[in-house]
């Protein structure tokens, strides 16, 4: 998953913990990343449209890894969102 935009200190929190302990959270992340972050207060998230094309286009996320998973790797998870490279590496959520 590539992650468009960067994500603040606090919203990169707020994403790791809901998808390691909020199964609604996780559901609606998968279904759509871009409402999920929306949610979690993402201004790029949040003024995009239903049909935005830009850089929210081709993110999704067909299965995530376990919430268990996701709290093991929290630190490694953590420093590839906030990296510099986060745009041009895929971030795994997926399982």
């Amino acid at each position: 998953m590539a992650v468009p935009s960067e994500f603040s200190d606090e919203l990169i929190d707020k994403l790791l913990d809901k998808l390691s302990s909020d199964d609604e959270f996780r559901a609606v992340f998968q279904r759509s990343p871009r409402i999920a972050m929306a949610y979690l207060g993402h201004e790029s998230a949040s003024n995009a449209g239903p049909d935005d094309q830009g850089e929210w286009s081709g993110l999704q996320c067909k299965q995530l890894s376990s919430p268990e998973a996701i709290k093991a790797s929290r630190d490694e998870l953590r420093l590839q969102l906030i990296g510099s490279m986060a745009s041009l590496k895929p971030i795994r959520l997926e399982a």
